[in-house]
């Protein structure tokens, strides 16, 4: 299979995650992904963009861009925001790492960024050009077409 680009565009508010989540499990079920791993995909996603709505957008004309490419072997995922009024800059080894010391059960933040961790093969936040985020999730397509 040759690589496959799917490019999307959507106003930064939550009203059209569920369009998205219903997508993604659409194109993952094409794929032949399992039922578990089509959950795994729709999780992490709806939250890379929840964090693209809430943290990376001053408003909902801002917008998010996702852009998903896929071969034989991946389902790649990069959702981009422009960045919010706060997050300028705030992608650094030492911010994420306190992000993560500061998760706990009780607490409200970074739980997130845990879970696309998690469900995720492999993952990448990087500060763009336009001053925002891209968060890339990759995700290895498995040859078992087993519904578990």
């Amino acid at each position: 299979m040759e690589k496959s680009r799917i490019e999307l565009k959507m106003p930064s508010d939550v009203y059209y995650l569920e369009s998205v989540r219903a997508f993604i499990g659409k194109l993952c079920e094409t794929l032949r992904f399992s039922k578990k791993r089509i959950a795994d995909v729709q999780l992490a996603l709806d939250e890379i963009c929840s964090n693209a709505v809430y943290h990376g957008s001053t408003c909902v004309s801002s917008g998010i861009q996702l852009q998903i490419s896929v071969n034989t072997r991946t389902l790649e995922i990069v959702v981009r925001d422009k960045g919010g009024s706060n997050t300028q800059d705030w992608i650094t080894p030492e911010r994420l790492a306190e992000i993560q010391e500061k998760r706990s059960p009780a607490g409200e933040g970074g739980h997130g960024l845990y879970l696309i961790k998690c469900l995720t093969d492999v993952h990448k936040l990087e500060a763009n050009a336009v001053g925002g985020t891209d968060v890339t999730a990759i995700f290895y397509r498995d040859a078992n077409t087993d519904e578990s």
